[in-house]
């Protein structure tokens, strides 16, 4: 604990120093010296409520589309029960009244509703009493290096996001965004790591997804953007 606020008065000297040297208003100052203001990435399309005591519910409705791969057959599934997670852990760290509709209750719903894709996204969201529906359309994915004959792994995604209003039904959308990935940034990994087998390998490009699609819909710590995978 002394370590970090001597971190913290480091920090503020400097910054006091840079702003008496250049006119920058002092009265700033200490939104930068609180711990957890500074450090957080602001959402992209927010989804909480300006009034903070009301609740919002969220559905996360994933498509796969016509995937044959076992390795990656219902890889929707997957995805959304893991950016559910994701977007549950911020939405707590953030004291943020927002749900989740779960996972398995989406699941039932696409198998009992066999023409599910056809209808529109706001209608799904108002038979789940949703406020905001969070669509994903993953349009590929694949694990392996391009030409490594599946003996390098190499994660890549494109999905297309859009986030719609339920109240504003058909013409609801507030946010698309084309989001695209490849994993891991530092390179391909040799598939004959002992350190990582393919189910492995999988479950951690999908983690890395999740977290990165939650940034869209939930504020973070700004260091999550630092790491480098």
């Amino acid at each position: 604990m002394r370590t970090t606020w001597h971190r913290w008065l480091l920090a503020g000297l400097l910054i006091a120093a840079v702003g008496l040297g250049t006119g920058c208003n002092m009265l700033a100052l200490p939104f930068f010296l609180l711990p957890g203001v500074a450090d957080k990435a602001e959402a992209k399309c927010k989804l909480v409520s300006e009034d903070k005591e009301k609740e919002v519910k969220v559905l996360i409705l994933a498509a796969g589309g016509l995937e044959t791969r076992p390795e990656f057959l219902r890889v929707d599934k997957e995805l959304s029960v893991l950016l559910s997670r994701q977007l549950q852990e911020n939405f707590k760290n953030n004291k943020e009244k927002v749900t989740l509709v779960p996972t398995s209750h989406v699941e039932k719903y696409k198998d009992e509703h066999q023409n599910w894709r056809a209808l529109p996204s706001a209608e799904i969201g108002k038979y789940f009493e949703a406020d905001y529906v969070i669509n994903l359309t993953i349009n590929s994915v694949t694990l392996y290096e391009p030409g490594s004959a599946n003996m390098l792994f190499r994660g890549n995604a494109a999905i297309s996001i859009d986030v719609v209003d339920v109240s504003k039904g058909t013409e609801g959308a507030i946010y698309e965004e084309e989001y695209s990935i490849e994993y891991p940034r530092r390179g391909p990994i040799p598939a004959s790591d002992s350190n990582s087998n393919a189910a492995q390998f999988r479950l951690a490009f999908l983690n890395k997804m999740a977290q990165e699609l939650s940034w869209r819909f939930a504020s973070h710590p700004q260091e999550d953007h630092m790491k480098f995978d």
